[in-house]
């Protein structure tokens, strides 16, 4: 006897919204095996030019920061983003409608802001009963378009996003707040560092940073890693250059003075986590959360025009990290962190260990199960009439 049906839409616009579909479906199959989880790209199957969403993103995040402030700017209101969902809606609808009906889920979860608007029209047209929760994935700047009256619940990560989503008009008894949803792997990787570092090839017992820009290898990492390499500093480095091949390239084409290890896209990064002590990292939102559910303190060197603008705020005044504006403020800051006393060290992993929410995911998941019923199909027929047994 098959578990509930539930559909995740997401876009492929960066690497986040697909972590957070794919921690979600982690989740939920951890809790009841015999779920049923579909998640949908919704973007790509649009009409053009929204189908191209996903692959106008990543260059423009690596080669015109300025373009996307831009975007952000002429959205970024509630005024400017109902005219934005005016435009998006209508295109929308009817995929999101055939997805419905071919779907026929008994809870829909969107973890894409673009989406959230149009699918609950899609099931005002349908006239559906099917619970619609959002999932939202930026942890402080959120987008006016996360915001919608209709949905049956909205989950923010942070107290922040909270605040806005109800200045969106959410309805606070719909509100929850759980976290950002992050793969299980990043709270729960319990062997030493010096086993995971051995494993890699490093040094066991030389301190050892993990320098990265998002899925789309985004910010100053090569000029990070040169200036750690032409420090004296007792360290070595692993690079993730993410989809950014071109970087890649010039970073394995370059020579460095000390141990430092370069990789493509990574799909086990927890591992380079249980690897290292510090993270480097631009301040996008999942990456700052699989790095506290990790325990590691966090250096902000980049931040994305818009939403990632806030989130290095957010890690900064928590005491979970420090803003690295510049390579020469670097060399400065880790000296004083890891050659130092480590005291200050310290009174960052004890903040990181107040943010982390390694559960995030988990307890999302709970609250999607607990939205089902024993299906009832929303388009007619029905099927499972009696009792929950996915739950046994």
């Amino acid at each position: 006897m098959t578990g509930p049906r539930i559909l995740i839409i997401m876009s492929h616009t960066g690497g986040g919204h697909r972590s957070a579909a794919l921690a979600l479906q982690e989740a939920l199959l951890q809790l009841a095996p015999r779920v049923q989880v579909t998640v949908a790209d919704i973007f790509a199957q649009l009409p053009f030019p929204l189908s191209r969403l996903g692959e106008l993103y990543e260059p423009v995040v690596q080669y015109s920061q300025s373009l996307w402030q831009l975007v952000w700017d002429l959205t970024e209101s509630p005024e400017k983003a109902e005219r934005l969902i005016k435009v998006i809606a209508p295109l929308a609808r009817p995929t999101l409608r055939e997805l419905l009906r071919e779907q026929d889920p008994d809870v829909v979860v969107s973890v894409y802001p673009l989406c959230v608007h149009a699918l609950a029209q899609a099931r005002r047209d349908l006239a559906l009963s099917t619970p619609q929760i959002t999932v939202v994935t930026d942890l402080v700047n959120n987008h006016p378009t996360w915001g919608c009256a209709e949905v049956d619940c909205c989950v923010v990560p942070t107290e922040p996003a909270q605040q806005q989503v109800l200045q969106y008009g959410v309805p606070p008894e719909r509100v929850r707040l759980l976290g950002l949803p992050v793969r299980l792997h990043f709270g729960t990787c319990q062997e030493e560092k010096r086993v995971l570092r051995s494993r890699l090839g490093l040094d066991p017992d030389l301190w050892t940073l993990l320098l990265m820009g998002g899925a789309e290898g985004v910010g100053p990492l090569f000029e990070m890693a040169r200036a750690l390499g032409e420090s004296d500093l007792p360290l070595q480095l692993l690079v993730v250059t993410g989809h950014n091949k071109k970087l890649r390239r010039e970073m394995a084409a370059a020579s460095w003075r000390k141990g430092v290890r370069i990789f493509g896209f990574v799909e086990r990064v927890w591992e380079l986590m249980g690897a290292s002590d510090l993270l480097l990292t631009k301040a996008g939102p999942g990456t700052i959360c699989e790095g506290l559910n990790a325990g590691l303190p966090i250096l902000i060197i980049d931040a994305l025009p818009g939403q990632e603008a806030g989130n290095a705020d957010y890690v900064v005044s928590h005491g979970a990290g420090s803003l690295i504006p510049s390579p020469e403020m670097l060399a400065a800051t880790l000296q004083e962190l890891l050659v130092s006393d480590g005291r200050r060290l310290e009174e960052m992993r004890a903040r990181v260990q107040e943010l982390a929410r390694p559960q995030a995911a988990l307890d999302i998941a709970q609250l999607i199960l607990s939205r089902t019923t024993p299906h009832v199909s929303r388009l007619g027929g029905n099927h499972d009439p009696s009792g929950f047994p996915w739950q046994r």
